[in-house]
């Protein structure tokens, strides 16, 4: 089994990668032969045998995030030799071993940790009918999403991102970026085609939860706490 690791990493994002490329080769998916394709800014003057790097323009916040499936769309082919993709954020890390079996699904998407603990109707939808990522306030919905960690088999998860990538660039055309950026996106997408495998918050866990009550324990793959305005200026 093949799978493709896709990560961006701009700005100072980057410093997190070496230890997530670390963690997944010890603890993701064991016996799976795994590519990453790493999105920078930065050269790279050594990259690991199975890290292929494909160079993005800087652009200010939140561009890097709203844009992350166009940047899958452009290796579109590399990523669809492999069987399954899998997106992380690049400040994570996996503290608990994460077999193939738990995530390989057609289209894998992690309940958002602190939103899925609300009433849907309540949840960050992006209501603004000017965005394509709008969900109205009377449509069922059953959870929202995280954007740190989700995937599939490759061509599922890429008929998704070629959709999102789409409505990104018509929103844009518009100078109309959707509440949480490819967040959002991705969320009205999965509204209309159901992920067949729904993780819980274990999967896309916010650091701040260990050592807490939390209803889902452990946590196996960590969004790392940080300041998210240093990280970006």
């Amino acid at each position: 089994m093949k799978i493709c690791i896709l990560t961006i990493a701009t700005n100072k994002y980057l410093q997190f990668v070496e230890k997530l490329y670390e963690d997944i080769s010890e603890k993701f998916c064991p016996g799976a032969e795994i590519n990453c394709l790493l999105f920078t800014d930065h050269e790279i003057e050594e990259a690991g045998d199975n890290v292929r790097v494909h160079y993005i323009d800087h652009e200010p916040w939140p561009m890097p995030t709203l844009k992350r499936y166009n940047y899958f769309v452009k290796e579109k082919d590399f990523i669809l030799e492999h069987d399954y993709c899998f997106y992380f954020d690049a400040d994570m890390r996996i503290d608990g071993l994460v077999e193939a079996e738990e995530v390989c699904g057609d289209l894998v998407a992690t309940r958002h940790g602190y939103q899925s603990l609300m009433d849907p109707a309540t949840q960050s939808f992006d209501r603004n009918p000017n965005s394509l990522a709008c969900v109205s306030p009377e449509e069922k919905t059953v959870t929202y999403y995280a954007g740190g960690f989700n995937g599939g088999k490759t061509e599922v998860f890429m008929e998704m991102a070629d959709t999102i990538a789409k409505r990104v660039n018509e929103d844009l055309k518009k100078n109309v970026v959707a509440l949480w950026h490819d967040e959002s996106h991705m969320n009205r997408y999965l509204i209309d085609n159901p992920p067949t495998l729904d993780l819980d918050p274990t999967y896309c866990y916010a650091e701040e939860f260990i050592g807490t009550d939390y209803p889902y324990q452990p946590g196996k793959i960590i969004a790392l706490k940080k300041n998210h305005a240093a990280l970006r200026s």
